[in-house]
């Protein structure tokens, strides 16, 4: 009769600890959507600023670019509606290449010149292109922000 006891109480510990486990499981991957919902609001945020500015003229199309393109690839990939903004992505490729920040000091004025010049250039010949995907973000970011709110389910 005690060996019965002993081997219900093992039993019970063994299926709390197995559902103790379970829920903590549940509680870690809930917390860790929390989070991931977070960063994106914040991600979502920041597009939403740089898209402004760069539309009101406030940035210059390259660094907007750069800022955004960065910020767009922290996007789950199944975020929707899907949004064309190729042209964000392929001015920021195009100017990334340009030194910047201390390499940029380093320059001769001459080959800081050439860069800019060759900077402006893609920026002039790309802006219709990005002002219009920079349109397209503008319309979905509500969208996207109700996606990632806290109070969603």
């Amino acid at each position: 009769m005690i060996w019965k006891l002993i081997l219900a109480a093992v039993a019970g510990l063994a299926i709390g600890a197995a559902l103790g486990g379970l829920i903590w499981r549940w509680m870690a991957r809930r917390q860790e959507r929390r989070r991931q919902a977070a960063r994106h609001r914040e991600v979502v945020a920041s597009l939403d600023v740089l898209s402004r500015a760069l539309l009101q003229g406030q940035v210059d199309s390259s660094e907007a670019t750069i800022r955004m393109s960065v910020l767009l690839d922290c996007l789950p990939q199944d975020v929707q509606p899907k949004v064309d903004v190729a042209a964000i992505h392929r001015l920021a490729e195009d100017v990334g290449g340009f030194d910047r920040g201390e390499t940029r000091r380093q320059l001769s004025a001459r080959e800081r010149n050439r860069q800019d010049l060759d900077r402006l250039r893609l920026e002039d010949e790309q802006s219709e292109a990005v002002l219009a995907a920079t349109r397209r973000l503008q319309d979905v970011i509500n969208q996207w922000q109700a996606r990632f709110s806290p109070d969603r389910g």
